[in-house]
């Protein structure tokens, strides 16, 4: 069975750091082949777990997918305009890739996002992340020109995917 829940104890945050640490990882081995780029995992956690207030109520949320009571993914959600919101941090454990767990995950943070009284979505996406640029696609996201609140070095915004979801 497949849960979403909201981050709140100081369990749930141990599941995020670990569930950061292995996003980080596995996104430097496809950064570095792809780009030939490299860059400090162990700097990066660090300081995704400074910014982690950005993720905090009630301007964002960061949730949590348990999947058979097993941790199997996350995802963030920050304020970065006057009813904007970006989507953060969206990871998945390899083992429960195909099982719903992303979609799950993205269809819990729009509704959180309407909650809030966000009117727009924002993401930037990287070029092998092929399955999460096709989710969002099949939710509603569009692809824009890149969005001054994105953390991607202009250098590689042309390898980027950016993408907005106008909420109704």
């Amino acid at each position: 069975m497949l849960k979403i829940i909201q981050v709140q104890t100081e369990e749930h945050k141990k599941h995020i750091y670990k569930l950061l640490e292995e996003n980080l990882n596995e996104t430097y081995l496809l950064v570095k082949h792809e780009f030939n780029l490299t860059f400090d995992v162990d700097v990066l956690l660090k300081q995704d777990l400074i910014k982690m207030s950005q993720f905090a109520l009630p301007l964002g949320r960061l949730l949590l997918a348990e999947y058979n009571d097993n941790v199997a993914g996350c995802l963030g959600l920050r304020k970065i305009g006057e009813e904007v919101g970006e989507i953060k941090r969206m990871y998945v454990r390899p083992e429960y890739r195909g099982k719903r767990v992303g979609r799950a995950l993205v269809q819990a943070i729009i509704s959180e996002a309407q909650q809030i009284g966000y009117s727009k979505l924002c993401l930037d996406c990287a070029p092998f992340a092929k399955a999460a640029q096709a989710l969002y696609y099949s939710v509603g996201f569009q692809s824009i020109q890149p969005y001054p609140e994105s953390e991607i070095p202009e250098e590689y915004h042309s390898n980027w995917t950016f993408m907005e979801l106008i909420i109704k």
